[in-house]
């Protein structure tokens, strides 16, 4: 490369670093695919809203079925619930918050600099007497190569490898928190049930007369009805704590995956 003038090498100089951008661009997509459907994965999140809040009604779903006893533990237990909704919300607001910042991060075009690099134009020429010598040249290729340098996959890469390194054992704590939520929605919920199909079987079991029959009838619809609807219901909290416990290896994995990847490339 000695051999070539100063303004060719210097040419050569920023075509092999633009190169190296966008090569390093490519080989990241993969990556930040991933950390985009990482990021897209909120079902979850929606669902532990969703039955949060049922668990914030369990009071006013219950009550008709309630004795008098029942029903005083019951309205001191819906008081805790209102009070705690709010920071509950908070919790799992949070963590999407968390993975929609992580998205934008992840986008294709987030640390695009190509449209700029490609407006600068190919490398000048010194034009002595004109006003442009080396020196221009060389601040040209310079600054061209601070803004390759700015932009591209492995900027990207490093600072996603940071927010998820930095932001696993956080999300990790919440994410527990979240199931530890949907383990006392589950017992909540099979602590209704029982109360509910409880008094419907003794309602049915003494309407046994001529007189009583349609009511036995309609109880035993709504008996057949609650079954189905508390089996679902604890159906949809084991499968809404697969889903978030999932959700928790696939950012571990990713974080550690970013980490090695990042830490590969800065060795180059």
């Amino acid at each position: 490369m000695s051999a070539l003038p100063t303004r060719h090498r210097r040419a050569l100089c920023l075509n092999l670093c633009l190169t190296m951008v966008l090569c390093g661009c490519t080989t990241a997509r993969t990556d930040l695919a991933q950390v985009r459907a990482l990021a897209a994965g909120t079902d979850a999140l929606s669902a532990f809203s969703e039955l949060s809040q049922r668990h914030v009604d369990s009071y006013q779903r219950a009550r008709p079925y309630l004795s008098p006893a029942e029903d005083a533990r019951e309205r001191l237990l819906d008081t805790q619930r209102h009070a705690a909704q709010a920071d509950v919300a908070r919790l799992a607001q949070a963590v999407r918050l968390y993975l929609q910042a992580l998205g934008r991060l992840a986008q294709a075009d987030a640390y695009e600099v190509q449209p700029e690099l490609a407006s600068a134009g190919a490398a000048i020429r010194a034009w002595p007497g004109s006003g442009i010598d080396d020196r221009h040249v060389s601040a040209y290729t310079l600054l061209l190569q601070q803004l390759a340098r700015l932009g591209g996959a492995a900027n990207q890469q490093a600072h996603l490898a940071q927010v998820l390194h930095d932001g696993d054992a956080p999300l990790q704590a919440l994410l527990a928190a979240l199931d530890s939520l949907l383990l006392l929605y589950d017992k909540s919920g099979d602590n209704e049930r029982d109360m509910v199909l409880g008094l419907l079987d003794v309602e049915i079991a003494y309407a046994d007369t001529p007189q009583q029959r349609l009511l036995a009838v309609l109880a035993k619809n709504m008996q057949q009805s609650k079954t189905e609807e508390y089996r679902l219901l604890g159906l949809r909290h084991t499968l809404t704590r697969r889903q978030l416990a999932a959700l928790g290896r696939e950012h571990t994995h990713l974080a550690a995956t970013l980490t090695t990847t990042e830490a590969r490339w800065t060795d180059q």
